[in-house]
């Protein structure tokens, strides 16, 4: 996933000003180095932004996407797309947010706008942040 990160981040995110200590790479290189726990949640809250910002992709920019990711030997954005949902999906099933990352996927596609607002579903998915965010010890909300 870092690989992914990496070419997600330097072909569709990088600005020219961006100074190189922003990349997400060096971040959590330096976050692996305090805290490889910390450093695992936040390569996963990470790719998750990358799934939510291509979201609105057309097929044509993901299939080109999916070209320079397995060119460049990364997983393609298509893969990274279907874990996701399959992790997105159990949440739905199970009823609950067991996890920060899952927190932040949930919140992702329900801020995202892939989820028609007043559905049943965006209701559900409500419930579960709030849910979640209740069980969080006071000053931890985000």
């Amino acid at each position: 996933m870092k690989k992914f990160l990496g070419f997600f981040y330097e072909w569709f995110e990088a600005k020219p000003h961006h100074p190189p200590e922003i990349h997400p790479l060096v971040v959590l290189a330096e976050l692996e180095r305090k805290s490889p726990s910390k450093a695992r949640r936040g390569l996963g809250m990470a790719v998750n932004d990358c799934v939510e910002v291509s979201s609105h992709w057309s097929p044509e920019l993901v299939s080109e996407a999916d070209k320079r990711l397995l060119f460049n030997g990364a997983p393609s954005l298509s893969q990274v797309r279907a874990k996701y949902s399959k992790n997105y999906l159990q949440v739905l099933k199970r009823g609950n947010i067991k996890s920060l990352n899952e927190y932040y996927l949930v919140k992702g596609i329900l801020e995202g706008g892939g989820i028609e607002p007043g559905a049943s579903e965006a209701e559900k998915l409500a419930t579960l942040l709030v849910d979640y965010e209740s069980r969080l010890p006071s000053g931890s909300k985000r």
